[in-house]
């Protein structure tokens, strides 16, 4: 595939990358909302790839909502109303942070308003991250929006045992200051592995009605996450974040790709 070289490339399935092209032209407008989208059969020509690759293209386009199909006449461009949030390939590819690469999959600006504290763990922070209460961390809230409209509120945790002594302590300065989690603790020699998340359905606080605007009725997605990365090749999974993210329910969707295990 032209313009996809390089060692992340190689390691994404071909599918995906042919998914990422369809997508960045719906993006600049090349691909408008109703076009019809390329069929499979010319997929496989231009890519040189087979029917099963091209067609595991669309499906991924489908299911994450940038496309639809009408029977007998073929697939469209999706006019696109909710962010999307995938997992788990979300996490392994893009060097971006997740909500910048979410707003901009579907044309919009991302803002964020964050803060960062050093705090002692306490049990509940000491659990998720497997550490010691007492020990320091990172924590840093976020409150997300898109096009001025406020998508996402989070807590995050990182522990400075990992962190602390290197560029990436605070995670908003230095070096790679707007990159995602992926890039950041590849600088530091740890390889994301893992990702576990527990989705919550539930009222909003009185808090998160307030800063996400959610309209009376509407509930919020909970989603409680932990990261694990290994250094440098061990096979030791070791948590290297956690992070609790509050999504309004009337603007976003959640689609997982799940791989047969290999």
């Amino acid at each position: 595939m032209e313009g996809k070289s390089g060692a992340n490339s190689k390691r994404t399935p071909t599918y995906m990358r042919i998914a990422e092209d369809l997508r960045e032209q719906m993006r600049v407008g090349d691909l408008q909302p109703d076009d019809p989208v390329p069929s499979a059969a010319t997929l496989c020509e231009r890519y040189g790839v087979s029917m099963i690759t091209a067609k595991n293209a669309l499906n991924l386009l489908r299911g994450e909502g940038f496309t639809y199909s009408v029977l007998g006449k073929g697939t469209y461009v999706a006019q696109r109303q909710r962010m999307i949030r995938t997992a788990p390939h979300r996490y392994f590819r893009s060097a971006e942070r997740t909500y910048v690469d979410e707003a901009q999959r579907t044309g919009r600006q991302p803002e964020v308003e964050h803060s960062t504290t050093f705090i002692a763990a306490d049990n509940w922070i000491s659990q998720r991250l497997d550490i010691e209460p007492g020990e320091e961390v990172a924590c840093t809230t976020y409150l997300v929006k898109a096009d001025g409209r406020p998508m996402s509120k989070s807590t995050s945790w990182e522990p400075l045992a990992i962190t602390g002594d290197t560029v990436i302590r605070h995670p908003h300065e230095g070096p790679h200051a707007r990159e995602g989690l992926n890039a950041r603790f590849a600088a530091i020699g740890w390889t994301i592995e893992q990702v576990e998340e527990h989705l919550i359905i539930r009222e909003p606080t009185s808090d998160e009605a307030a800063d996400l605007a959610v309209p009376s009725g509407v509930q919020v997605v909970e989603v409680r996450q932990t990261v694990r990365a290994v250094r440098n090749g061990a096979d030791d999974l070791v948590p290297v974040e956690a992070a609790d993210i509050v999504f309004p329910a009337d603007r976003y969707e959640f689609h997982y790709l799940m791989d047969r295990p290999r």
